[in-house]
């Protein structure tokens, strides 16, 4: 221990090194002491190589790596002060955050640990990046130990650490300090620790409804299982996160949590080389096609081949091309469940979500597990209303008008004019407003297969017009 230092407090013991809060010779530094002789060696190596006003500057090390002094980042964690600090300051602080990790990489040095406890704060609330005694150069091991839920699935692989390792990380970091919670939750530590290898974290949106869009996306590309799907660098993610914060939020998707978490297992598995479908059933305006659009959207970010539309021939022949992919397509089209029954047979590792009215039986028998949209409660409906920036007082009368459709609430605050409604919507709504009708009985006043007028009302329902029952067999016009 050094004489020249007064030990104040204790701030944090790891398994190396123990963190003391000491005034010295340049006043209050975090006095860092081995657990044994010569372990600090590495990470005083490295502060002294690498300097940069978001890595916690080396103020005076004992040349043999027993013991070093840093600057005292007196603002802790950034978890606990990012409590209260505006969308901009947040996202500045990551841009900090991100820029020292590029100084760390230019030297050909990946951290291998960012995590919240990673990240402090200094007195002028910019990140200081600390325990560097796992930082190693790229492509090497690194330490074991971590924090369940923020261990890259790479690293929980036992594979080398990369620059893509900490993109992950840091990407887990600022999902923390906008959102307030971890990337990962589970019922219990052991599966908290592997949560990273088996799901993809839900989007932020889910907890933070105003986030810009383009944020969204990019902490959840920092956040990909695969590293080739990660941003190449650590500087790229600097220069996006300004531009993201000029993005605008989109209405996010509410409710459907454990659906939504189901799919995104199944996009995991895809990736380790599974094969799923999922016939996702219910009536128009439930969420179905929300619902589909996340877990695509998950894929595409994880570098999944999206197969295009076309006929029956050109998607076999694009999913048997092999490597992981994604097919959605509308299971009541004409020939879609046959074509359903032909990909469900197929070899390659593949998710195919199919957006129907109906459960289709035969297919479940085949092994295709089916999801329908819960309606949303009262309450689900007032989180919607808020996220819009709407008048929640009005969850209450929307929710009974929509029938908790949440296509119908987004439709009800933003109605289509009757003016941009085909000749045969206006038929439809003539014989609805006469009272509800039977969706076999309306296609057969409107001479219409029902799969034909299924396509005819969905937009309708979407946009508040019409509701379905909860069985899906009566529409009625919204008054």
């Amino acid at each position: 221990m050094p004489t020249e230092y007064t030990r104040l407090r204790v701030l944090g013991r790891g398994a190396t090194a123990q963190v003391w809060l000491a005034d010295g010779p340049d006043g209050i530094v975090a006095l860092k002491v081995a657990h044994e002789p010569g372990l600090l060696r590495r990470e005083i190596a490295v502060l002294r190589r690498v300097r940069h006003p978001a890595i916690a500057r080396l103020i005076a090390a004992d040349p043999n790596g027993n013991w070093m002094a840093m600057e005292h980042a007196p603002l802790g964690q950034c978890n606990d002060w990012a409590t209260g600090q505006s969308l901009a300051t947040l996202v500045d602080f990551g841009t900090s955050l991100a820029e020292g990790l590029a100084a760390l990489h230019e030297e050909g040095i990946v951290h291998g640990d960012v995590k919240p406890a990673n990240v402090l704060v200094g007195v002028d609330h910019r990140p200081r990046l600390v325990d560097l005694g796992s930082a190693t150069p790229a492509g090497q091991p690194v330490g074991s130990g971590a924090t369940p839920g923020y261990m890259a699935p790479e690293r929980l692989k036992t594979e080398p650490a990369t620059v893509a390792t900490d993109i992950w990380g840091l990407g887990a970091t600022l999902y923390t300090v906008l959102t307030r919670r971890a990337p990962f939750t589970a019922e219990d530590a052991t599966a908290m620790v592997w949560a990273p290898l088996t799901t993809l974290p839900e989007p932020l949106s889910a907890v933070r409804p105003r986030i810009p869009h383009a944020l969204d996306e990019l902490v959840l590309q920092m956040l990909a299982q695969r590293p080739q799907s990660r941003p190449k660098s650590a500087l790229s993610v600097a220069q996006a996160l300004g531009e993201a914060l000029r993005d605008a939020p989109r209405a996010p998707i509410v409710g459907m949590y454990k659906e939504r978490e189901i799919l995104r297992h199944a996009v995991v598995d895809v990736l380790q080389g599974g094969r799923s479908m999922f016939v996702v059933h219910g009536t128009a305006g439930s969420g179905r096609r929300a619902l589909i659009r996340e877990a695509v959207q998950a894929c595409v970010r994880e570098g999944l081949r999206l197969i295009p539309p076309g006929d029956r021939a050109s998607i076999l022949a694009a999913v048997s091309v092999g490597g992981p992919c994604v097919v959605a397509l509308d299971g009541d089209a004409e020939g879609g469940e046959s074509l359903l029954q032909q990909l469900i047979l197929t070899d390659t590792p593949v998710l195919v979500l199919a957006r129907v009215e109906r459960p289709m039986l035969s297919l479940a028998r085949r092994g295709a597990r089916h999801l329908t949209p819960p309606r949303l409660s009262l309450e689900e409906a007032t989180l919607l209303l808020e996220a819009m920036g709407c008048d929640a007082n009005r969850a209450e009368v929307l929710h009974r008008r929509s029938a908790g459709l949440p296509g119908a609430i987004q439709g009800l605050l933003a109605p289509t004019p009757l003016a941009g409604l085909s000749a045969s919507a206006r038929k439809v709504l003539q014989h609805l407003h006469n009272g509800a009708v039977t969706v076999p009985g309306l296609a057969a006043l409107l001479e219409l297969r029902e799969h034909q007028l299924l396509d005819l009302v969905e937009p309708m329902m979407d946009r508040g017009m019409v509701v379905a029952s909860a069985d899906g067999m009566w529409l009625s016009a919204v008054r």
